[in-house]
Protein backbone atom coordinates (compact mmCIF):
# COMPACT_ATOMS: atom_id res chain seq x y z
CA UNK A 1 0.00 0.00 0.00
CA UNK A 2 2.70 1.82 0.60
CA UNK A 3 4.70 1.02 -2.64
CA UNK A 4 1.89 2.10 -4.52
CA UNK A 5 1.25 5.71 -2.74
CA UNK A 6 4.52 6.55 -3.70
CA UNK A 7 4.20 5.58 -7.28
CA UNK A 8 1.13 7.51 -7.61
CA UNK A 9 2.44 10.44 -6.36
CA UNK A 10 5.29 10.32 -8.55
CA UNK A 11 3.08 9.94 -11.25
CA UNK A 12 1.36 13.39 -10.17
CA UNK A 13 4.25 14.43 -10.04
CA UNK A 14 5.46 14.07 -13.35
CA UNK A 15 1.89 15.35 -14.68
CA UNK A 16 2.23 18.40 -12.79
CA UNK A 17 5.76 19.06 -14.15
CA UNK A 18 4.86 18.25 -17.88
CA UNK A 19 2.13 20.76 -18.07
CA UNK A 20 4.59 23.30 -16.52
CA UNK A 21 7.09 22.53 -19.54
CA UNK A 22 4.22 22.91 -22.06
CA UNK A 23 2.74 25.87 -20.37
CA UNK A 24 6.75 27.73 -21.27
CA UNK A 25 7.64 25.72 -24.21
CA UNK A 26 8.95 27.03 -27.42
CA UNK A 27 6.89 26.69 -30.93
CA UNK A 28 9.52 26.47 -33.62
CA UNK A 29 8.46 26.77 -37.37
CA UNK A 30 10.53 25.93 -40.37
CA UNK A 31 9.89 27.23 -43.81
CA UNK A 32 11.44 29.57 -46.22
CA UNK A 33 11.61 33.24 -47.09
CA UNK A 34 9.24 34.37 -50.30
CA UNK A 35 8.70 37.41 -51.73
CA UNK A 36 5.96 39.10 -50.45
CA UNK A 37 4.73 40.98 -53.39
CA UNK A 38 5.65 39.66 -56.46
CA UNK A 39 5.23 42.82 -59.79
CA UNK A 40 5.65 42.30 -63.54
CA UNK A 41 7.77 44.71 -65.76
CA UNK A 42 6.38 45.44 -69.37
CA UNK A 43 7.33 46.53 -72.49
CA UNK A 44 6.57 49.72 -73.18
CA UNK A 45 5.95 49.47 -76.81
CA UNK A 46 6.98 47.16 -79.46
CA UNK A 47 10.69 46.80 -80.89
CA UNK A 48 13.55 44.73 -80.90
CA UNK A 49 15.23 43.83 -77.42
CA UNK A 50 18.92 45.07 -77.22
CA UNK A 51 21.89 42.92 -75.70
CA UNK A 52 21.25 42.86 -71.67
CA UNK A 53 22.98 41.80 -68.48
CA UNK A 54 20.51 41.44 -65.82
CA UNK A 55 19.77 37.96 -64.57
CA UNK A 56 17.11 36.19 -62.05
CA UNK A 57 18.23 37.13 -58.32
CA UNK A 58 19.81 40.64 -58.84
CA UNK A 59 19.47 42.96 -56.62
CA UNK A 60 18.71 46.17 -58.43
CA UNK A 61 18.10 49.85 -57.55
CA UNK A 62 15.15 52.18 -58.40
CA UNK A 63 15.99 53.96 -61.96
CA UNK A 64 18.86 51.42 -63.15
CA UNK A 65 18.58 49.91 -66.73
CA UNK A 66 16.83 46.40 -67.35
CA UNK A 67 16.07 46.45 -70.76
CA UNK A 68 16.41 48.70 -74.18
CA UNK A 69 13.81 48.38 -76.68
CA UNK A 70 15.27 49.79 -79.84
CA UNK A 71 13.58 52.92 -81.07
CA UNK A 72 13.03 53.94 -84.77
CA UNK A 73 16.26 56.78 -85.39
CA UNK A 74 15.39 60.07 -87.49
CA UNK A 75 17.91 61.74 -88.52
CA UNK A 76 19.29 64.89 -90.47
CA UNK A 77 18.89 64.39 -94.24
CA UNK A 78 21.12 68.02 -94.88
CA UNK A 79 23.76 69.58 -92.99
CA UNK A 80 22.12 73.03 -91.25
CA UNK A 81 20.63 74.40 -88.30
CA UNK A 82 17.77 73.39 -86.37
CA UNK A 83 15.40 76.25 -86.90
CA UNK A 84 12.15 74.81 -85.37
CA UNK A 85 11.56 72.02 -83.26
CA UNK A 86 8.37 70.98 -82.28
CA UNK A 87 8.21 67.60 -81.55
CA UNK A 88 8.99 66.41 -77.67
CA UNK A 89 8.89 63.22 -75.79
CA UNK A 90 5.44 61.33 -75.75
CA UNK A 91 4.17 63.44 -78.34
CA UNK A 92 2.14 62.24 -81.18
CA UNK A 93 3.93 62.68 -84.68
CA UNK A 94 0.78 62.45 -86.36
CA UNK A 95 -0.56 65.36 -84.55
CA UNK A 96 2.74 67.65 -84.48
CA UNK A 97 2.92 67.19 -88.13
CA UNK A 98 -0.64 67.95 -88.32
CA UNK A 99 -0.64 71.28 -86.66
CA UNK A 100 3.06 72.25 -88.17
CA UNK A 101 3.82 70.38 -91.39
CA UNK A 102 6.66 68.37 -89.55
CA UNK A 103 8.01 67.66 -86.45
CA UNK A 104 10.69 69.81 -87.37
CA UNK A 105 12.93 72.17 -89.88
CA UNK A 106 16.31 72.57 -90.88
CA UNK A 107 17.44 75.65 -92.76
CA UNK A 108 20.04 74.02 -95.19
CA UNK A 109 23.52 75.26 -95.10
CA UNK A 110 23.05 75.43 -98.89
CA UNK A 111 21.59 79.15 -99.04
CA UNK A 112 20.43 78.95 -102.79
CA UNK A 113 19.59 76.20 -105.75
CA UNK A 114 19.32 76.77 -109.24
CA UNK A 115 16.88 76.02 -111.70
CA UNK A 116 19.50 76.11 -115.31
CA UNK A 117 19.55 74.85 -118.77
CA UNK A 118 22.18 74.74 -121.72
CA UNK A 119 20.66 77.81 -122.52
CA UNK A 120 23.08 79.97 -123.49
CA UNK A 121 26.19 77.17 -123.04
CA UNK A 122 29.33 77.36 -125.22
CA UNK A 123 29.21 76.15 -128.41
CA UNK A 124 31.38 72.93 -128.13
CA UNK A 125 29.00 69.95 -127.42
CA UNK A 126 31.36 69.14 -124.16
CA UNK A 127 29.66 71.77 -122.57
CA UNK A 128 26.12 70.90 -123.21
CA UNK A 129 26.74 67.32 -122.05
CA UNK A 130 26.15 67.87 -117.82
CA UNK A 131 27.15 65.39 -115.26
CA UNK A 132 25.19 65.22 -111.85
CA UNK A 133 27.75 65.69 -109.17
CA UNK A 134 30.43 67.99 -110.70
CA UNK A 135 31.29 71.19 -109.18
CA UNK A 136 30.84 74.86 -111.25
CA UNK A 137 30.98 77.93 -110.71
CA UNK A 138 28.61 80.71 -110.89
CA UNK A 139 27.61 84.23 -111.28
CA UNK A 140 25.47 86.78 -111.74
CA UNK A 141 24.16 88.27 -115.16
CA UNK A 142 23.93 91.86 -113.97
CA UNK A 143 26.64 92.13 -111.82
CA UNK A 144 30.29 89.79 -111.88
CA UNK A 145 31.26 90.84 -108.15
CA UNK A 146 28.02 88.41 -107.03
CA UNK A 147 29.45 84.91 -107.51
CA UNK A 148 29.68 81.52 -105.78
CA UNK A 149 30.35 77.96 -106.27
CA UNK A 150 27.88 74.74 -106.97
CA UNK A 151 27.44 71.37 -107.36
CA UNK A 152 25.10 70.17 -109.95
CA UNK A 153 22.17 67.68 -108.73
CA UNK A 154 20.45 66.08 -111.32
CA UNK A 155 20.28 66.14 -114.46
CA UNK A 156 17.05 65.99 -117.19
CA UNK A 157 17.68 66.31 -120.93
CA UNK A 158 18.84 70.17 -121.22
CA UNK A 159 17.52 71.11 -117.20
CA UNK A 160 19.28 70.51 -114.89
CA UNK A 161 19.61 71.37 -111.29
CA UNK A 162 21.90 72.76 -108.82
CA UNK A 163 22.78 73.99 -105.36
CA UNK A 164 24.90 77.00 -104.08
CA UNK A 165 27.68 75.60 -101.66
CA UNK A 166 29.43 79.23 -101.41
CA UNK A 167 27.95 82.26 -102.46
CA UNK A 168 30.01 85.81 -102.38
CA UNK A 169 26.37 88.66 -102.70
CA UNK A 170 24.20 86.49 -104.51
CA UNK A 171 20.55 86.88 -104.78
CA UNK A 172 17.40 84.99 -104.30
CA UNK A 173 15.84 85.12 -107.77
CA UNK A 174 18.84 86.55 -109.27
CA UNK A 175 19.71 85.52 -113.13
CA UNK A 176 22.95 83.46 -112.91
CA UNK A 177 25.44 81.85 -115.92
CA UNK A 178 27.45 78.36 -114.73
CA UNK A 179 30.59 78.30 -115.52
CA UNK A 180 33.18 74.95 -115.25
CA UNK A 181 36.35 77.34 -114.71
CA UNK A 182 36.80 79.60 -112.37
CA UNK A 183 37.87 82.52 -113.98
CA UNK A 184 33.93 82.78 -115.85
CA UNK A 185 35.74 82.34 -119.08
CA UNK A 186 33.18 82.07 -121.63
CA UNK A 187 34.34 79.16 -123.48
CA UNK A 188 33.37 77.97 -120.22
CA UNK A 189 29.87 78.48 -120.07
CA UNK A 190 27.68 75.64 -119.61
CA UNK A 191 24.14 77.30 -119.22
CA UNK A 192 22.34 79.74 -117.49
CA UNK A 193 19.34 79.53 -114.85
CA UNK A 194 17.84 80.81 -112.07
CA UNK A 195 18.48 81.50 -108.53
CA UNK A 196 15.69 80.21 -105.83
CA UNK A 197 15.57 80.53 -101.99
CA UNK A 198 16.52 76.68 -100.66
CA UNK A 199 13.45 76.10 -98.69
CA UNK A 200 13.95 74.56 -94.86
CA UNK A 201 14.06 70.81 -94.73
CA UNK A 202 11.00 69.41 -92.74
CA UNK A 203 11.66 66.42 -90.72
CA UNK A 204 8.97 64.09 -90.34
CA UNK A 205 8.33 60.34 -88.72
CA UNK A 206 5.59 58.17 -88.00
CA UNK A 207 4.30 57.02 -84.20
CA UNK A 208 5.21 58.71 -81.11
CA UNK A 209 8.49 60.45 -80.08
CA UNK A 210 10.54 58.44 -77.29
CA UNK A 211 13.62 60.90 -77.11
CA UNK A 212 14.60 64.71 -78.52
CA UNK A 213 18.16 64.82 -78.81
CA UNK A 214 18.84 68.58 -80.72
CA UNK A 215 17.52 72.19 -79.58
CA UNK A 216 16.60 74.62 -81.68
CA UNK A 217 19.82 76.99 -83.07
CA UNK A 218 22.43 73.69 -82.96
CA UNK A 219 24.11 72.93 -86.36
CA UNK A 220 23.85 69.05 -87.23
CA UNK A 221 25.45 67.41 -89.93
CA UNK A 222 23.80 64.91 -92.37
CA UNK A 223 22.85 61.42 -90.44
CA UNK A 224 23.18 63.40 -86.99
CA UNK A 225 20.76 62.09 -84.48
CA UNK A 226 17.75 64.57 -84.03
CA UNK A 227 14.48 62.12 -82.39
CA UNK A 228 13.53 58.51 -82.05
CA UNK A 229 9.93 57.32 -82.18
CA UNK A 230 8.59 54.32 -81.64
CA UNK A 231 5.15 52.86 -82.74
CA UNK A 232 2.66 53.06 -79.88
CA UNK A 233 2.27 55.52 -77.37
CA UNK A 234 5.08 55.15 -74.73
CA UNK A 235 5.07 54.04 -71.14
CA UNK A 236 5.81 55.79 -68.01
CA UNK A 237 8.59 52.99 -67.49
CA UNK A 238 10.82 54.34 -70.18
CA UNK A 239 13.93 57.05 -70.59
CA UNK A 240 14.69 59.01 -73.61
CA UNK A 241 16.85 56.44 -75.17
CA UNK A 242 14.50 53.68 -75.21
CA UNK A 243 16.02 52.22 -71.96
CA UNK A 244 13.19 50.16 -69.39
CA UNK A 245 14.14 50.76 -65.96
CA UNK A 246 13.40 49.75 -63.07
CA UNK A 247 10.50 51.01 -61.33
CA UNK A 248 11.96 50.65 -57.38
CA UNK A 249 14.23 49.44 -55.72
CA UNK A 250 13.18 45.92 -55.56
CA UNK A 251 15.12 41.94 -56.50
CA UNK A 252 14.45 40.17 -60.21
CA UNK A 253 12.94 36.84 -59.68
CA UNK A 254 12.12 36.05 -63.23
CA UNK A 255 13.51 37.36 -66.63
CA UNK A 256 11.77 36.51 -69.77
CA UNK A 257 12.75 39.01 -72.13
CA UNK A 258 14.98 37.43 -74.95
CA UNK A 259 18.24 39.54 -76.27
CA UNK A 260 17.79 40.41 -79.41
CA UNK A 261 13.87 39.19 -80.23
CA UNK A 262 11.12 40.99 -81.19
CA UNK A 263 8.80 42.06 -78.40
CA UNK A 264 4.96 43.28 -78.83
CA UNK A 265 4.05 46.31 -76.75
CA UNK A 266 2.86 45.21 -72.79
CA UNK A 267 4.84 41.89 -73.27
CA UNK A 268 5.73 40.77 -70.08
CA UNK A 269 9.99 40.98 -69.32
CA UNK A 270 10.59 40.16 -65.62
CA UNK A 271 9.37 40.22 -62.77
CA UNK A 272 10.95 41.57 -59.17
CA UNK A 273 9.71 41.33 -55.70
CA UNK A 274 9.99 44.92 -54.23
CA UNK A 275 12.81 45.58 -51.85
CA UNK A 276 11.14 45.29 -48.08
CA UNK A 277 8.47 43.17 -49.13
CA UNK A 278 9.99 39.84 -48.29
CA UNK A 279 8.35 37.23 -45.92
CA UNK A 280 9.10 33.58 -43.90
CA UNK A 281 6.25 31.28 -44.95
CA UNK A 282 6.02 28.02 -42.84
CA UNK A 283 4.03 25.05 -43.06
CA UNK A 284 2.18 24.28 -39.87
CA UNK A 285 0.13 20.29 -38.74
CA UNK A 286 -3.42 21.30 -38.03
CA UNK A 287 -3.19 20.53 -34.64
CA UNK A 288 -0.49 23.37 -33.70
CA UNK A 289 -2.73 25.93 -35.62
CA UNK A 290 -4.97 26.41 -31.85
CA UNK A 291 -1.30 28.34 -30.52
CA UNK A 292 -1.33 30.58 -33.51
CA UNK A 293 -2.55 34.10 -33.78
CA UNK A 294 -2.18 36.85 -36.33
CA UNK A 295 0.12 39.65 -34.33
CA UNK A 296 1.93 37.19 -32.70
CA UNK A 297 5.84 38.56 -32.63
CA UNK A 298 8.39 35.87 -33.20
CA UNK A 299 12.18 35.86 -33.83
CA UNK A 300 13.56 34.11 -37.13
CA UNK A 301 16.91 32.48 -37.58
CA UNK A 302 18.51 32.03 -41.26
CA UNK A 303 19.39 28.33 -41.80
CA UNK A 304 22.39 30.43 -43.39
CA UNK A 305 23.06 32.33 -40.55
CA UNK A 306 22.04 31.18 -37.65
CA UNK A 307 23.60 33.62 -35.09
CA UNK A 308 21.74 36.27 -36.05
CA UNK A 309 17.56 36.77 -35.29
CA UNK A 310 15.50 38.99 -37.43
CA UNK A 311 12.32 40.30 -35.55
CA UNK A 312 8.57 38.79 -37.18
CA UNK A 313 5.15 39.30 -36.71
CA UNK A 314 2.67 36.69 -37.77
CA UNK A 315 0.62 38.67 -40.55
CA UNK A 316 -1.68 35.26 -42.21
CA UNK A 317 -3.32 31.86 -41.04
CA UNK A 318 -4.45 29.99 -44.18
CA UNK A 319 -7.83 28.86 -44.03
CA UNK A 320 -6.86 26.06 -46.80
CA UNK A 321 -4.37 23.18 -46.76
CA UNK A 322 -1.63 23.32 -48.85
CA UNK A 323 -0.77 20.02 -51.10
CA UNK A 324 1.30 18.86 -47.78
CA UNK A 325 -2.23 19.06 -45.82
CA UNK A 326 -0.60 21.65 -44.07
CA UNK A 327 -1.27 25.31 -43.37
CA UNK A 328 0.63 27.83 -44.67
CA UNK A 329 1.45 30.58 -41.97
CA UNK A 330 2.72 33.88 -42.94
CA UNK A 331 5.09 36.37 -41.27
CA UNK A 332 6.30 39.95 -42.33
CA UNK A 333 10.28 40.69 -41.76
CA UNK A 334 11.80 43.26 -40.99
CA UNK A 335 14.00 44.28 -43.73
CA UNK A 336 17.38 43.52 -43.78
CA UNK A 337 20.51 42.77 -46.17
CA UNK A 338 20.82 39.23 -45.52
CA UNK A 339 17.15 38.18 -46.50
CA UNK A 340 17.17 36.11 -49.79
CA UNK A 341 14.22 34.51 -51.78
CA UNK A 342 14.73 31.01 -50.99
CA UNK A 343 16.52 30.71 -48.21
CA UNK A 344 15.35 28.33 -45.31
CA UNK A 345 14.76 29.73 -41.85
CA UNK A 346 12.71 29.03 -38.72
CA UNK A 347 10.04 30.96 -36.69
CA UNK A 348 10.19 30.68 -33.03
CA UNK A 349 7.34 32.29 -30.92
Amino acid sequence: MKKASIAALMAACLMIGGAACAQGATLRLDGAIEAGQTLTVFAPYSGMTSDFSVRAGDEIAAGETLFTVSATEVTADCDGVVAALYAQPGDSADYITGRYGALAYLEQDIVYTGDCTISGAASDSENKVIHPGERVYVRSVSSNSRKGTARILSVSGKSYALEVETSDGLRVDEQIKVYRESDFDSDSCIGSGKLNRADPVAVSAEGYVLGVYVKEGDFVSRGDLLMTVVPERIGSATGGDGAVVMPEDGVLLSVSARSGAQIEKDAPMATYCPAGSMQLVCSVDENDLGELRPGMKAAVTLDALPEETIPATLVKIARAANEKGEFDVTFSLEAGDSLRVGMSATAEL
